[in-house]
């Protein structure tokens, strides 16, 4: 059945990282260094801007779940507690709080990764667009050497990637609470990549901590990434 009535969906734009790329290659355009942007390129843009402006949504949703897990074990009993030489209980959580934090979690190893890939594809069309086309395997690894230079670590991309190819292609995020620090107010989350009883080898679980980092890493290239894009145009 053909479509013969709709309505569209006014979507704000939250996060104006992709604009000032786009006003560079204005500049670029206007002084004939290079063709208006394909119909291609444009439309990648707007996914970018897109997933973007949802991060903050995702981040928000897991510091809520995060702090309402915390909130519902301390009300554990000293039989649920699990050492390395003693076995406890598990804790049951409200199932409606259980299953949409596990959502959250895998939503949030996928929705960066995935927004990693749409900026370099973007990253890879724009110096193409210039005359400077890099074949789609190292373009990952441009961008890297892009954070280096800028004085950031890119190892969390490589992590990213790591931790995003299991939980899509191998396994679900079942988790723990990690109760080593509680007295000094801290309490981890040990995401699970299989089903542990100990925690003595840390390839088969990542911690939640760890996860921030890695968001935190992501979030801190942006800028780098977006100046680095203004530069390809400015200097074109």
């Amino acid at each position: 059945m053909p479509v013969a009535r709709w309505m569209h969906i006014e979507f704000p734009v939250r996060d104006y990282w992709v604009l000032p790329i786009w006003t560079a290659h204005n500049g670029a355009r206007d002084r004939g260094r290079c063709a208006d942007l394909p119909d291609e390129t444009i439309e990648l843009g707007l996914s970018v801007s897109t997933r973007l402006s949802m991060l903050p949504s995702l981040y928000r949703r897991v510091d809520k779940g995060t702090a309402d897990v915390r909130a519902a074990v301390s009300k554990r009993e000293a039989h649920h507690e699990w050492s390395a030489t003693q076995d406890g209980f598990s804790f049951r959580i409200a199932e409606t709080l259980l299953y949409e934090f596990l959502l959250d979690l895998d939503s949030l190893v996928f929705e960066v990764n995935s927004t990693c890939e749409l900026m370099t594809d973007l990253f890879t069309q724009l110096y193409a667009h210039v005359g400077k086309p890099l074949p789609r395997t190292p373009a990952g690894l441009v961008i890297r050497d892009v954070l280096k230079a800028a004085n950031q670590d890119p190892g969390w991309f490589l992590e990213l990637d790591c931790h995003r190819n299991f939980f899509s292609h191998e396994g679900a995020p079942f988790f723990a609470v990690d109760l080593t620090n509680e007295k000094s107010g801290s309490l981890d989350l040990l995401i699970m990549k299989r089903n542990l009883r100990r925690f003595d080898d840390p390839t088969h679980f990542v911690r939640l901590s760890e996860l921030a980092l890695i968001v935190r890493g992501f979030e801190q290239s942006k800028a780098v990434i977006q100046e680095h894009l203004i530069d390809l145009f400015t200097t074109a």
